[in-house]
């Protein structure tokens, strides 16, 4: 005769440290404000010590509290960076099949609507910083570095995500471009794709610098989209492939 089912309950920390997400988000909490100290929240919950602890360091760890020490000490609120985030993410997609064309199917849509959001939001410094990134590209062609050429190819768009207002999609387009720059490999070295690559990079980012600066809005959308289809055909043609390991990587 079966017996009834075994059912599994979250651990006390777990549900302690889920409801205190919750309370984080109802009371609106800022980075830099503090929860109830430890005696008050060891009350409040009814639980031993060692399990208050293992709740608040679950939300370190999280990046969401920092424990801090002394006399006034407690969990204080944090910004969770959005290289914890990432992280986060790359742990998931670990123990995923992940290739770059999956990659494209969503960058090819991500790319443009980023850089449609940011025309007309460009500042002087990051138009600078563009045009700076264009040059210190041709210069590592010419010395034949293509570590550091795919390197700032990638920072390029980095900097387009910095004006966005809208933070799901430049958080979005930071994770991908975070992939691309620290995970794909090139299993053909022919020189004469790779020229070509770098080329093509250099061409269209100028062609994005020139249009953004006009607010040419329909300009930057095609530049950016054929730019996206041209990415994704030299990485084809290069055979990129994503290295096995994302924990280790970034």
């Amino acid at each position: 005769m079966r017996g009834p089912r075994r059912v599994h309950r979250a651990k006390l920390s777990d549900q302690i440290a889920d409801d205190l997400r919750h309370w984080i988000a109802r009371e609106r909490l800022k980075p830099g404000d503090r929860l109830p100290n430890e005696k008050a929240l060891i009350q409040h919950y009814g639980c031993a010590k060692g399990t208050l602890r293992e709740a608040l360091k679950g939300l370190e760890v999280q990046g969401l509290v920092k424990m801090q020490t002394g006399p006034n000490g407690g969990a204080e609120i944090q910004l969770v960076s959005i290289e914890a985030a990432m992280q986060q993410l790359r742990s998931y997609l670990h123990f995923q099949v992940l290739d770059f064309e999956q990659i494209y199917v969503v960058r090819r849509t991500l790319e443009v609507a980023l850089a449609e959001s940011v025309v007309g939001r460009l500042t002087e410094d990051q138009f600078t910083r563009l045009e700076t990134n264009i040059h210190e590209c041709i210069e590592a062609r010419y010395r034949g570095d293509r570590t550091t050429g795919r390197r700032l190819e990638i920072e390029f768009h980095d900097i387009l995500c910095e004006s966005s207002n809208n933070p799901l999609l430049a958080f979005m387009c930071r994770f991908l471009n975070g992939l691309l720059r620290d995970l794909v490999e090139f299993r053909s070295d022919c020189y004469d794709e790779h020229e070509a690559f770098g080329q093509h990079n250099v061409g269209s980012h100028r062609e994005l610098v020139a249009a953004f600066r006009a607010k040419d809005r329909r300009a930057v959308s095609r530049i950016m989209r054929e730019h996206m289809c041209c990415a994704e055909s030299f990485m084809k043609r290069l055979d990129a492939a994503f290295r096995s390991d994302l924990l280790s990587a970034g």
